[in-house]
Formats: C-alpha cells, sequence, structure tokens
C-alpha cells in the first residue's frame, strides 16, 4: 500500500511558515513548550523541531494539531493563554 504525504492543513499553512520564518533567528536549539497540554518541556534541534510541528499538523489528529499550534505560538512568542 502506497503511502500519500499528507499536506500542512490550510487554515495553518499561514501559521507555519511564519514559524518556519521565525526560526532564522533563533539559535540552533529552541525550546520544545506545551504546557496547556501537560508535556514536558524539551529542548531539540531547529529541524527536529520543525519536523516535530509538520508531522503533528499532517496528523489529521485535532489534539495534535492543536499541540502543533500551541508549540509555534510559544517559540513565536504569540501564544495566548486561553
Amino acid at each position: 500500500m502506497m503511502q500519500v504525504e499528507q499536506t500542512i492543513p490550510t487554515e495553518y499553512q499561514k501559521l507555519y511558515n511564519d514559524y518556519v520564518d521565525s526560526l532564522k533567528d533563533k539559535l540552533d536549539t529552541i525550546m520544545w513548550v506545551v504546557l496547556d497540554k501537560g508535556h514536558k518541556t524539551m529542548i531539540f534541534e531547529k529541524e527536529v523541531h520543525k519536523e516535530m510541528v509538520g508531522q503533528l499538523l499532517r496528523s489529521g489528529d485535532v489534539q495534535m494539531v492543536k499541540v502543533a499550534e500551541e508549540v509555534m505560538k510559544r517559540s513565536m512568542g504569540t501564544w495566548e493563554v486561553r
């Protein structure tokens, strides 16, 4: 069975592109912060961080997409507590 690569959901493409652009100004490693979902705070290389966010966005799982949204916004400093 051939797997088809999922794309970033349309409603998150601008946010994802802004997030990727913001990574250019970051150090080689970046924090993974998702406090609202009970995940641990970790540090990853930028490319790993970006790939993990992309995987979550392409997963099709609503909760995982929300985690990716929080990670991107926290990484850019635009997260607002709800």
